[in-house]
This record gives C-alpha cells, sequence and structure tokens, in this order.
C-alpha cells in the first residue's frame, strides 16, 4: 500500500513520478465527479472535488499545481474552462499511453453562453494535459471547438479531441492551434465515428482568441481523422496568410479520412494552406495520408515541405493501395 499522501495507489493510479504523475513542488487536487463533493478539500482522494473548475480554481499560478481526474466518468464542464494561469498540469487517471477511448473525459454540452466558445481554452504558459479527452457536445451557436490551444509552451500527451456538436457547420474544428511552442504527443484529433455533412476540418490555424497565431508546434505520432460526405474538408487548415509563423512540425503523423465507409468520400487536399501563408508545415517521411487524392494543390500549398524519397507539394506521402499479387 502507498505511503504517499495523495493517495494514488488507492484510487486505482500509478505513484508520483511514474511519468504519468508529474513530480512538483505543488499541491495535488482530486477530482470525482461520481462521488465528490466541491464543499471538499480536493486534498485526498477521498475528499475530492466534484467538478474540474472547482479544482481549477484552488491551484496557483507558476506552483505547478496537479489536478488529477477520476476515469470512472465524464467530467462535465458547465462553461468554457479558461486555463489562464500557468504551470497546472491536469492528468487523467486511466492507466496512461492511450491515444484514443480515454476514460477521464472532459465534455461540454450547450450552455446557450455565447462566449463559451470551446470546452476548453488555454491561454497560460507551460500547462500540460495527459491521458485525457476533451470533446464538445454543445449546439450553441457560438461553440463551435473541443479545444482552443493559444497558450505558450503548452504539452498535450496521449490525448483525444473531438468536436461533436457542428457536424453540418462549416466554422466548426475539432481544435483551434494558435499557440506559441506547443508539443503534442500521441494525440489524436477528430473521429472517424461521426459524419460530417460540410467542408469544416480537424485542426484548425486560426487566431480565435490571440494576435499571433500558431508558432514552432511540434507533433509527434499525432492522428488527424475524419469522416465525411464533403470533399473539401480538410484535416489541417490554416485559415489565413497571418494566422501562423515560423513552423510546424509533424513527425510520424497520420493523415486519415474514412472515406471506405457508407457515404463517405475522399478528400480532395489532406491540407490547406493559403497563398502568403507565413508557417511551414513540414512533414517527415514518417507521415502517411490516406483517403485524400493530395497532401495539398499547387494554389494551396504555401510552405508545406514533405520529406520523402521523391518529394512533391501534391503527392508524396499519399498512401497507394496495394497491387494484387
Amino acid at each position: 500500500m502507498s505511503t504517499f499522501p495523495d493517495g494514488l495507489y488507492q484510487w486505482g493510479g500509478v505513484p508520483v513520478g511514474s511519468g504519468q504523475i508529474p513530480v512538483t513542488y505543488g499541491n495535488y487536487y482530486f477530482v470525482d465527479y461520481d462521488n465528490g463533493a466541491d464543499g471538499n478539500s480536493g486534498k485526498r482522494m477521498d475528499k475530492a472535488k466534484k467538478t474540474v473548475l472547482a479544482a481549477y480554481n484552488l491551484t496557483t499560478t507558476n506552483n505547478n499545481d496537479v489536478i488529477v481526474l477520476s476515469a470512472n466518468t465524464a467530467h462535465p464542464i458547465t462553461e468554457m474552462l479558461t486555463v489562464s494561469k500557468n504551470r497546472v498540469h491536469f492528468v487523467g487517471l486511466d492507466g496512461g499511453g492511450r491515444q484514443t477511448g480515454h476514460g477521464a473525459r472532459l465534455v461540454m454540452a450547450s450552455t446557450g453562453v455565447a462566449t463559451d466558445l470551446a470546452t476548453v481554452k488555454v491561454t497560460g504558459v507551460r500547462n500540460s494535459f495527459t491521458n485525457i479527452k476533451i470533446e464538445s457536445t454543445s449546439t450553441t451557436t457560438a461553440s463551435l471547438y473541443a479545444l482552443i490551444d493559444a497558450g505558450e509552451y503548452t504539452c498535450y500527451k496521449n490525448c483525444s479531441f473531438i468536436e461533436r456538436g457542428d457536424l453540418a457547420t462549416t466554422t466548426a474544428a475539432d481544435v483551434v492551434g494558435e499557440g506559441d511552442s506547443t508539443t503534442w504527443i500521441n494525440c489524436e484529433f477528430g473521429a472517424a465515428t461521426q459524419l460530417t455533412t460540410v467542408a469544416r476540418t480537424t485542426l484548425l490555424i486560426d487566431k480565435i482568441v490571440g494576435s499571433t497565431g500558431m508558432l514552432d508546434n511540434n507533433f509527434f505520432n499525432c492522428n488527424f481523422v475524419c469522416y465525411t460526405t464533403s470533399p473539401t474538408q480538410t484535416l489541417v487548415h490554416i485559415k489565413a496568410a497571418g494566422d501562423g509563423q515560423r513552423y510546424a512540425m509533424f513527425r510520424g503523423c497520420l493523415f486519415l479520412n474514412w472515406d471506405l465507409a457508407a457515404g463517405g468520400t475522399a478528400l480532395t487536399n489532406a491540407i490547406y494552406a493559403p497563398s502568403g501563408s507565413e508557417l511551414y508545415l513540414i512533414l517527415d517521411a514518417n507521415c502517411i495520408a490516406v483517403g485524400c487524392g493530395k497532401i495539398a494543390t499547387s494554389t494551396n500549398n504555401a510552405g508545406v515541405y514533405i520529406c520523402a524519397p521523391v518529394p512533391t507539394t501534391t503527392t508524396s506521402g499519399i498512401s497507394v493501395n496495394a497491387a494484387a499479387s
């Protein structure tokens, strides 16, 4: 039995310092929607808070506090969770290592509040999210995204992001990327389990809340996924020329449109990067695109570079159907 005061062993978790639960000088706050109460201290697993917001309100900026989420249930978000503090870490206790199927889920339903743009909006510095699914089922008019990443040096590891509420809204996206020096590790954007019917996107690079757009992002072993009736949907889309600067590097990433399913159709392009874009989108040789006609065409490939044996902006990295033997 663990002697750690945080009680992580007893809660079905893993010990501090295991790589899943970070070692910090900050405080640990527990959230258990099924069994907790917001009147509790949150400092022990048997005194857990009920809501994520109540735990977040206890954290101190720049203190490296950790919010530990039970993996036994969804955690409802009744208003957009704005992470404006610095160095706050969110960890889901479902064993870790998953790209999808996380037990710890942050879910926002319709709120009717126009300022609730996403389930989570990150604007602080050096925050992190591990082993968590962030999703939105909201049909509130302005709630178009699961996540808005607009912070600095944020890290997402083993997380997934799904916008479920706007399958026929062209301006919707699973994630808005406008962060500075964000690291994405083993994450999945979008889903092949929901059929969209318009040309929306999976990762939208846009200035929704900030003024600079995406800067210096790194994506490691990430999946960008959709299932659509619209050939003009995209998996990565730079909204306008000034919405990013410097680079976004994709290493070992999958760009997949499930066009084999009933109603599905192939995408014309996986990536849209408009003329005049100041953001390099660089794909290494281990990236692959499936269910897409091209990576990008000559009219929308500004700054798109692919490391491949015969590098072209249109077809390198496109998977070729295996020939019959």
